[in-house]
């Protein structure tokens, strides 16, 4: 009797237990039903300290971590369940919702490959094959931006070195051509000195020829004095 109450009640507990985890399974689909995506969050969290092997809490709780944006843990959360998902068909979605998760972390190249293992896995999915192509085209976009914004940026690098070529050969002109100058006007300042001399040179010149002139005026004008003088004593002293 004793061994039939024990049994029973470890029944209860294990019913009780499993009972628990989908309990707060339900309780959490229906707040996501109701974009109550945090409460949601914690009703899964919940499910899983019961069972951490629940697939079915692990997979909703990754939607609720995706649609309150935190897309990096949800993209972890799926990649988490690649080697956990019970049949090919839960394979294939955890494979569709890593890639929209991917998507929006701006990693088209990663959520390309999602998309393609879901579609080995389900190819008549119209979702993930329509996800896929906006993928790809939106991939093909942006490689082509990050090829005219390169060349923007090569044909931005060329001007500025052409530019600073041009400036720099212009401010080697504008050197050149103060040192011609500074060396003109050197010239010419060592070349004034000259010319000045040379000119006081020949006023000297002038102004001695005047002296000389003058001397020699001076000079004939006191021979004349002396001859006249002399003949005055001369015939005074013959008178």
């Amino acid at each position: 009797m004793k061994n039939t109450l024990f049994i029973l009640s470890f029944l209860m507990c294990i019913s009780s237990f499993a009972q628990n985890k989908k309990s707060f399974l339900r309780d959490g689909n229906e707040l996501y039903t109701d974009s109550s995506y945090n409460e949601a969050e914690m009703q899964y969290r919940k499910s899983l300290e019961k069972d951490q092997d629940y697939f079915n809490a692990s997979f909703n709780l990754a939607d609720a971590v995706y649609k309150q944006e935190r897309y990096e843990e949800s993209s972890a959360l799926f990649d988490a369940l690649i080697n956990d998902a019970p049949t090919e068909n839960d394979l294939a979605k955890v494979y569709h919702n890593l890639g929209n998760s991917l998507v929006k972390e701006q990693k088209l190249k990663e959520a390309i490959a999602a998309y393609k293992s879901a579609l080995r896995i389900n190819p008549n999915d119209k979702d993930t094959r329509h996800n896929l192509a906006l993928s790809t085209q939106q991939k093909q976009q942006q490689e082509q931006e990050n090829k005219e914004e390169d060349k923007e940026n090569k044909d931005e690098q060329k001007e500025d070195k052409e530019g600073e070529n041009k400036e720099e050969e212009k401010e080697n002109k504008e050197q050149e051509k103060n040192q011609e100058n500074q060396e003109q006007k050197e010239q010419e300042q060592e070349s004034k000195p000259e010319e000045k001399k040379e000119e006081m040179s020949k006023e000297a010149a002038e102004k001695m020829l005047e002296a000389i002139q003058q001397q020699e005026k001076d000079l004939q004008e006191e021979l004349q004095k002396k001859k006249a003088k002399g003949k005055r004593v001369k015939v005074l002293k013959d008178w």
